[in-house]
């Protein structure tokens, strides 16, 4: 009886473990240079020039995080370029894009900061 007693302890630790991370966001290096991450940072600069004003060139991907939420979330860090900017500051922007499972893209959050 013992034994079944530790088992069953060691297998709820385990998944205690597992379940911990659901719902949470992951980090995921390996799609900084990923394409498809390329084309929502572009898709969420877009964004950023209609809702902001703010017009940003030469984006680079510097952290990629996902959440899977009825779709993925993908949470964005990129530094970029200012367009028209001769002072040669750099913005650094964080954003948060929802992918439905059918495709549709939208904007959950944007924060940009310039220096």
């Amino acid at each position: 009886m013992f034994k079944v007693v530790a088992v069953f302890f060691m297998l709820l630790v385990a998944s205690h473990g597992l379940f911990n991370k659901a719902g949470s966001y992951q980090e995921r290096p390996d799609l900084i240079e990923d394409k498809s991450v390329l084309l929502l940072t572009h898709f969420a600069a877009g964004y950023l020039h209609t809702s902001q004003n703010l017009l940003l060139q030469d984006y680079r991907v510097i952290r990629v995080q996902t959440q899977l939420v009825n779709g993925m979330n993908y949470k964005i860090d990129f530094v970029a370029k200012p367009v028209n900017d001769i002072s040669g500051e750099k913005t650094t922007c964080q954003v948060v894009i929802h992918v439905s499972f059918q495709s549709v893209k939208s904007i959950l959050q944007t924060q940009c900061q310039t220096s």
